[in-house]
């Protein structure tokens, strides 16, 4: 009975009309008058295309308007020749040209393109015969219309909501890296910290693990969002950038809740606890102005982040670049028989984590990132 219940629960949220229906239907059905109330014959095989192309997402009306119009650019030319250049039995004249649609079709990888050559070969052989250098060009036209008509009205007119859905789940995910961030500066300038259970520990890392997983699969949906070669889009390499950091800030996130809770004594050590929660408060307006700008609609439209912002977001952490350095050298080299072993591995351990979250970001907001991280996910 459960089954059967959710099985009919599922089918309840199906809708049976969808925005994408309407904007078909209205499209095919302006097509189709636009193009028998044109001058220009053979209209109706304008709705047809726009019918075969227009899909719910840019990506795939970009795929299927591409193999439609290689197909048939194909096809007519095929038509051409067979017709008027060769003089050939109709049996064996048709079935060498549909012979060749093929071979071309396989060689230009045609998954739909094939078909359509091959029905503009036989249309215009068993039908067309007498004008067929007419009717084809004309069909050809009429086939370029309507894909630039799709194509358009697959942007223009409810466009997909995937890529900014996208931009909105990198931006919570890096909005919760940033908050627990924030929580874990808070630890090292308390006087007595308190250490977060197991049980709530396990609680954030499954949440933000949803969120990532979440994130990267609604990510192979946007990638039909770019149309044709999708790993050479700007807003691939924008992604990749995102993805990884994100896994960088996660890995670290997860190795410094581990640590043991931090001791506030001496008070060089506590003057290093505070160092580092001045370094973590930085580090999370950074990651909050760089979640703020993947939500901006800008970003979207300009398939990059605003290079301006980037550089501010960049320079927030510039005089730490040696600060790594300066820490386990300068302060370590003295005082050393006040802190346990144990204690100088945790700091050691944890300022090694820090900059390694500051040089991530430091990596994510250059400009010459795009290239080395798309190449890294290739």
């Amino acid at each position: 009975m459960d089954d059967i219940h959710h099985s009919q629960r599922g089918h309840q949220q199906r809708p049976w009309f969808t925005r994408q229906d309407l904007r078909l239907a209205v499209v095919t059905g302006l097509s189709a008058g636009l193009g028998l109330l044109s001058p220009i014959p053979y209209g109706y095989y304008l709705p047809l295309t726009t019918t075969a192309v227009l899909s719910s997402t840019y990506g795939n009306s970009m795929k299927l308007g591409i193999q439609r119009l290689l197909g048939s650019l194909m096809g007519v030319i095929i038509l051409i020749i067979f017709t008027r250049g060769l003089e050939l039995p109709l049996a064996l004249g048709l079935g060498l040209a549909l012979a060749i649609t093929r071979l071309f079709g396989g060689i230009l990888g045609l998954q739909v393109g094939y078909k359509v050559a091959g029905n503009i070969i036989v249309m215009g052989w068993l039908v067309h015969e007498q004008n067929a250098t007419v009717w084809g060009p004309i069909r050809l036209f009429w086939t370029g219309l309507g894909i630039v008509i799709s194509l358009w009205a697959s942007q223009s007119i409810w466009p997909s909501r995937t890529i900014p859905n996208l931009h909105g789940q990198f931006a919570s995910l890096l909005s919760s890296i940033g908050q627990e961030l924030i929580n874990e500066s808070s630890r090292l300038k308390q006087q007595f910290p308190t250490a977060t259970s197991p049980k709530q520990q396990q609680a954030i890392r499954i949440s933000l693990q949803k969120q990532l997983n979440a994130a990267r699969q609604q990510q192979v949906l946007a990638q039909m969002e770019l149309g044709v070669n999708p790993e050479q889009h700007p807003l691939h390499g924008l992604w990749c950038r995102i993805d990884l950091l994100t896994s960088q800030l996660l890995t670290s996130l997860w190795a410094i809740k581990s640590l043991t809770i931090p001791i506030q004594k001496p008070d060089q050590i506590k003057q290093i606890h505070y160092k580092e929660s001045e370094l973590i408060d930085i580090m999370s307006t950074q990651i909050l102005r760089i979640s703020a700008e993947l939500k901006n609609p800008k970003t979207i439209n300009c398939q990059e982040f605003n290079p301006k912002a980037m550089l501010e977001i960049k320079t927030l952490t510039q005089d730490y670049n040696q600060w790594l350095e300066q820490t386990t050298e300068g302060t370590f080299t003295t005082d050393i028989k006040q802190i346990s072993k144990q204690q100088l591995r945790q700091i050691i351990l944890r300022v090694t984590l820090i900059d390694y979250i500051r040089s991530a970001i430091v990596e994510a907001t250059s400009p010459h990132s795009k290239s080395t991280i798309t190449n890294i996910h290739r």
